[in-house]
């Protein structure tokens, strides 16, 4: 088995951190530590500054207020390469693998063993196997990591972490586009790390997630401590309590467990949105729904079952093999997503990194795709920070500056940047791919708020997620996905967690 230098009795301590940018106090006075082989949770509210806190550890913000200790040690974190360095590696929750090279390539990135000056490939592949069977990861390394799923290629990234030496691993919202047994998956695997002596922080908004794994817990608001308990010692109403700072009460409750929903009778409306026998090879086959004004079809599967690669069919952010897609009866070309747009039919996609420019400016992300109907012949920076500004309040960003720099926000706060880009533009087709994903309780509740608010304008919202509560508590009607088909038809019914398990 892989054991990693427990004998060290390390310990990473977290003195008085403190951050800004652009002037905004990200953190403020922050004290953290952890503690040999744990998982220990970090929580709260997006902007509460947990992903600033653990990129200073990752070495990505090197300029900051206070210390980082290790062994009692004072290490300066100036550089990612300084962190590995000092046993700290992170996996993000936009996932850095490359998909083009093979999982024993990835593995060894720029650490290649060599013979005579060339990469020695049958001893790299040898190797690779014998350190991922020893995690327990049975799969050919010679295959290219795009070609596995997430959850597989989450934990060759974990692996390729303690590969180049690491003790603490930072995962970043590791669950968040992983079905339920993927979670429990990678959860064997998280203990088995802590066996062998492995420390873990584990950043997440799945409350539930945190409980289970985790030994302690610490919560952030508006970039200070609030508290750090035993998991043991807390249920899922105090933490999300702690995290607004404030009682938890007035917090949607979505469903879950063995709690149903009653669908309503399905629409009179005449339809709005059509898709009809649409196919792409190996992703889906044959699917056929409509929308109808002001309803909410949601699409539900595990990861890979193809409602997810649908929604950016139906939006014209991908194009399919065969199949049409109609608004008012009037057909949407192939994959032509500047005229679904201009018509009114706009995606909202789960991976953010793809459609925001993360070095520009919040106003320029939110202005980009309007910028003639929003902005005129000219572009002038009052004009349209005067346009966007309203926009940010809508959605609740925090904080809500045109200015500052989009890569500077969270990954909650960066999906209300893209949502606000599209409330700019007309809204007749809303299509959501994990709307609400990274995205803690309270920021939830306001995007859905928006969404039910466009619903009652006439907007046809189709809703594709991975996390039945989502779709429980805002679909009219669902549709369970598995294996790129439609396996059942929600509607008009009595339906819980339970039933879309099992269909799924």
């Amino acid at each position: 088995m892989v054991v990693i230098a427990v004998e060290k009795k390390l310990l990473l301590e977290c003195r008085a951190i403190g951050k800004s940018f652009g002037g905004v106090a990200a953190l403020e006075g922050v004290d953290f530590d952890l503690r040999p082989s744990e998982v220990h949770g970090l929580v709260g509210c997006n902007g509460a500054g947990k992903s600033t806190l653990m990129k200073i550890l990752a070495g990505a913000h090197p300029d900051h207020d206070g210390s980082v200790l290790i062994d009692g040690r004072e290490v300066p974190l100036s550089s990612p390469r300084e962190a590995q360095a000092c046993g700290i590696a992170m996996v993000y929750q936009e996932l850095s693998g490359i998909g083009a090279l093979s999982v024993a390539e990835n593995l060894f990135l720029g650490r290649q063993p060599t013979r005579a000056g060339r990469i020695d490939w049958s001893t790299m592949h040898r190797q690779a196997q014998e350190f991922l069977s020893e995690m327990q990861i049975d799969i050919d390394v010679r295959r290219r990591l795009d070609r596995f799923p997430l959850v597989i290629r989450q934990m060759v990234e974990i692996a390729r972490g303690l590969h180049s030496g690491a003790w603490v691993l930072i995962l970043d919202e590791p669950t968040s586009a992983l079905s339920p047994p993927e979670t429990r998956r990678l959860f064997e695997l998280i203990r088995q790390l802590k066996r062998n002596g492995v420390s873990v922080i584990f950043i997440s908004h799945f409350l539930e997630d945190v409980l289970e794994i985790c030994d302690r817990v610490t919560v952030l608001k508006d970039g200070r401590k609030v508290s750090t308990s035993l998991s043991s010692e807390l249920t899922k109403p105090e933490v999300i309590s702690r995290m607004l700072g404030r009682n938890a009460g007035h917090v949607s409750n979505l469903p879950h467990g063995d709690e149903a929903v009653t669908l309503p009778q399905r629409s009179k409306s005449s339809a709005l949105f059509q898709i009809a026998g649409l196919s792409r090879e190996g992703e889906f086959a044959n699917v056929s729904f409509d929308v109808a004004p002001g309803e909410c079809v949601g699409l539900y599967g595990f990861v890979g079952a193809g409602h997810q690669a649908l929604a950016h069919a139906v939006s014209g952010a991908a194009s399919a093999d065969a199949g049409s897609v109609q608004l008012d009866r009037l057909p949407l070309p192939n994959g032509d997503v500047s005229t679904a747009v201009r018509r009114g039919v706009v995606m909202v996609a789960a991976d953010r990194a793809k459609t925001l420019v993360r070095r520009s400016s919040i106003a320029r992300n939110t202005t980009l795709a309007h910028l003639r109907r929003s902005m005129g012949e000219w572009l002038h920076r009052r004009r349209e920070h005067a346009v966007v500004q309203p926009m940010l309040d809508k959605v609740g960003c925090r904080p809500a500056r045109p200015e500052l720099l989009t890569g500077n926000l969270s990954g909650g706060n960066q999906q209300k940047v893209v949502l606000a880009k599209w409330l700019l533009g007309p809204v007749r087709v809303l299509v959501l791919e994990e709307p609400t994903r990274g995205m803690d309780v309270d920021a939830k509740d306001e995007v859905m708020r928006l969404v039910a608010g466009l619903k009652k304008l006439g907007a046809a919202v189709v809703l594709a997620s991975t996390e039945p509560e989502l779709v429980l508590a805002h679909a009219d009607r669902i549709l369970v996905f598995q294996r790129g088909r439609i396996a059942h038809e929600f509607v008009g019914e009595d339906v819980n967690k339970a039933d879309l398990l099992r269909w799924a």
